[in-house]
């Protein structure tokens, strides 16, 4: 049998297959490149926060941008996903910067 050498990008393929990573790091390689898929003026007030499965939060600087984007929400979802090919993504949650993190700090629940 013949030796067949393999590169590293190959061994790490592999490796993130055989371990169900393959598609997670699929969905957050789309990201990479938030600023060429948005443009340099929304990325300078809107940030890829979190992913959940095939759900991506941004942060966004207040509720003018969050409304301004959510009109753009379909065109960057198809821009992200064409980017890695298939559908890593199929929603986009825009968030006001700030909003969700007092709700995981223990002791800063509304009374």
């Amino acid at each position: 049998m013949k030796n067949k050498w393999l590169t590293a990008g190959d061994v790490l393929k592999n490796l993130l297959r055989d371990r169900g990573l393959e598609e997670g790091v699929r969905r957050h390689s789309a990201l990479l490149g938030w600023e060429e898929v948005v443009g340099r003026r929304i990325a300078g007030r809107a940030r890829p926060r979190e992913m959940r499965g095939k759900t991506l939060f941004v942060e966004v600087d207040g509720s003018a941008w969050i409304q301004e984007l959510t009109f753009l929400r379909e065109e960057i979802l198809e821009k992200l996903n064409r980017r890695v090919g298939g559908d890593a993504l199929d929603r986009i949650i825009f968030l006001a910067k700030g909003e969700g993190e007092r709700r995981n700090v223990p002791g800063t629940e509304r009374r």
